[in-house]
C-alpha cells in the first residue's frame, strides 16, 4: 500500500512562514519601514513569492501598505489588542471544544506531553511560547474546523507578538498554568472543562493587556 504524504508547501507559504516568524519575534521591529528589496534578501526567497506572502500579511495588518513609503511594520497596539481578544475567544471555543471531543487515542497522548512540558518549561519564555504554537497546532488538527482554524491564525500572530513585545511583564506562570490546563482537559474529554480552559488562556492576555500602557 502506498504511504501518503504531506503535500509540499508553495514558495508563498515558505515566504509567508518565515516572515510572520520575524513579524511575532520582533526581528521586524514594529513600528519599522522596510522594503520588499530587503524582505527578499531576508528570507531567500524570489519577488513572487515574497510579494503574494506580503500581500497576505497585509491582509492580516501585520504590514501597513503606505503609498509612496513602502511597508511599515504594524506598531504593537494595545487598543487593537483589546479587538483582537474580543474575536479570538469565541473561535478558541469552538477549536478547544469540538478538539475535547474529537480527538484520537494518539493525539491526546499528544496533548497529554505538552501539557506535561509546559509544567517544566519554568521561566523559559522561548520555550513557552513553541510549546504554545505546538499546542495550537495540534487542537487546530484535532477540531477539524478548517474555517474556524484559518480565522484565528492571524489573531494568534498579532497575540504573539504582544507576548514578545511585552515579555518582561508576562507573568509566564500564570500563563503556562491556563494553557496546561486546557490541554490536560482536552485530553480527558472534558468538554465543558476544556471550553471555559480557553477562556482562562485568554483572561492571562487580557490582563497582559490591561497592565500595559499602550
Amino acid at each position: 500500500m502506498a504511504t501518503s504524504t504531506a503535500p509540499a508547501l508553495s514558495l508563498a507559504e515558505q515566504a509567508y512562514r518565515v516572515l510572520e516568524e520575524k513579524l511575532v519575534t520582533l526581528a521586524l521591529p514594529p513600528g519599522s519601514q522596510v522594503s520588499e528589496g530587503h524582505l527578499i534578501d531576508m528570507t531567500g526567497f524570489g519577488r513572487t513569492p515574497v510579494r503574494e506572502a506580503i500581500q497576505r500579511l497585509a491582509q492580516q495588518e501585520l504590514f501597513l501598505v503606505m503609498p509612496r513609503k513602502g511597508l511599515v511594520v504594524t506598531p504593537v497596539n494595545r487598543a487593537s489588542m483589546v479587538h483582537i481578544l474580543e474575536a479570538r475567544k469565541p473561535i478558541e471555543q469552538v477549536i478547544v471544544s469540538r478538539a475535547a471531543l474529537n480527538a484520537l487515542d494518539g493525539q491526546r497522548s499528544e496533548i497529554s506531553a505538552i501539557a506535561r512540558k509546559l509544567t517544566i518549561s519554568h521561566d523559559n519564555f522561548e520555550a513557552f511560547l513553541q510549546l504554545e504554537c505546538a499546542l495550537d497546532v495540534l487542537l487546530d488538527q484535532c477540531s477539524g474546523n478548517s474555517y474556524a482554524s484559518a480565522a484565528v491564525a492571524p489573531l494568534r500572530s498579532h497575540s504573539r507578538r504582544f507576548w514578545y513585545y511585552h515579555r518582561n511583564q508576562v507573568h509566564l506562570s500564570e500563563a503556562i498554568t491556563a494553557h496546561s490546563m486546557m490541554a490536560r482537559l482536552v485530553a480527558r474529554r472534558e468538554y465543558n472543562g476544556a471550553k471555559k480552559a480557553s477562556d482562562g488562556v485568554i483572561a492571562v492576555l487580557e490582563r497582559l493587556v490591561a497592565g500595559t500602557e499602550r
